[in-house]
Parts: structure tokens; C-alpha cells; sequence
């Protein structure tokens, strides 16, 4: 596997804007950093239970299906080349997220149905960990490290609210063609 676009695919679409980002910032801007956690907590745990009901999903298909493993390369670079499409020529929508109640419960049932998350994980785990890994331990550490990542980057939008908006807004076209590039990257070194 190649360390350097697992990392930039996970690094990417977790930093890119997406539902749970946008929502995560709103939040922090609206209640400051503190008074969103419970919400944002919510988001996060969804996230990592998320991630860890795709990885045994994932797995089990793969490994029971291994005449499979080139549908899964072909549809996670295919998700990518549509990820940096959208990156790369389409503007973020700016979501009003005013009706969204300030819960952890709320935050975590809207991360399990969250498309983008769950595209996410299927993603890195049939084009980025299964074809190289078979251990258990290893899909695993590769599964954490992608949640760690993952959260980091949902923090980030966070903790940083409405000045990330002001940021994107200024450097918006550099930082969608640079991030649309990485993905470029990462779709054609699946087949590599």
C-alpha cells in the first residue's frame, strides 16, 4: 500500500467540506467550542462506530468474496475521481444548520446515515487496506488511524468555526485544484 495516498485520500475527504464538517463548524460558531460538544461528541462517536461497523462489514465481504476485489478498486477510484470532480470544479454549498438540535444523540444517529462518512470508510478499506492487509491487527490499526485522522479534521472545523469559512473564501480555487489533484493522486495509485 502506498502510505502516501492512504494518507492524502484519508487526509482529503476528511478535511474537504462535508455534512459533518459544516454542521460540526456551524455548531462551534453559533455556541462556541464548549457549549457544541455534546452535539459534536455525538458526531465524533458516530464516526468511529461508523467506521468500525464498515470495517467488519467490509472485511467479511471482501474476504468471502475475493473475486470482488477488483469491483471494490474500480468503485473506490471511481468515487474518487467524482470526490475531486466536486472538489476541484464545484463550490461548497453553505448548509443553514439552524434547526439542528445541540445533542449527542442528535450529532451521533446523524453520523451513521451520514452518505459521505459511510463512502468514506468503504472507500479506504477496499481500495487503501484490504488489498494489502489481511491481518486483523493491521486492518485495525490502519481503521483507528483513519478515525484518529478523521476526528482531527472534524475538530479542526470546529475549533476553528467561522474562521476556516473566511479562509476557504480567500484561498477557495488553490485549495480546491491542490485537493483535487490529491485525490487525482490517490484514484490512479490504487492501480499502481
Amino acid at each position: 500500500m502506498s502510505i502516501i495516498a492512504f494518507l492524502s485520500y484519508v487526509i482529503i475527504t476528511s478535511i474537504t467540506p462535508g455534512p459533518s464538517n459544516i454542521l460540526m463548524m456551524n455548531e462551534a460558531r453559533r455556541f462556541g467550542f464548549a457549549g457544541s460538544w455534546k452535539f459534536n461528541s455525538g458526531i465524533l462517536a458516530g464516526f468511529a462506530v461508523l467506521g468500525f461497523i464498515s470495517g467488519v462489514f467490509t472485511t467479511r465481504l471482501y474476504n468471502w468474496l475475493p473475486f470482488a476485489e477488483p469491483y471494490f478498486k474500480i468503485a473506490g477510484a471511481v468515487y474518487l475521481l467524482y470526490l475531486a470532480w466536486k472538489v476541484g470544479l464545484q463550490k461548497s454549498s453553505e448548509d443553514d444548520s439552524s434547526n439542528v438540535k445541540s445533542s449527542f444523540l442528535s450529532g451521533f444517529f446523524f453520523q451513521l446515515i451520514n452518505v459521505k462518512s459511510i463512502l468514506f470508510f468503504l472507500t479506504v478499506l477496499s481500495a487503501f487496506i484490504l488489498p494489502f492487509y489481511q491481518s486483523y491487527k493491521l486492518i485495525g490499526f490502519y481503521l483507528i488511524v483513519t478515525i484518529f485522522l478523521g476526528w482531527m479534521a472534524l475538530l479542526l472545523w470546529s475549533g476553528f468555526g467561522s474562521i476556516f469559512k473566511k479562509f476557504f473564501a480567500k484561498y477557495d480555487k488553490p485549495f480546491r485544484l491542490i485537493m483535487s489533484m490529491l485525490l487525482l493522486y490517490s484514484a490512479a495509485s490504487i492501480f499502481i
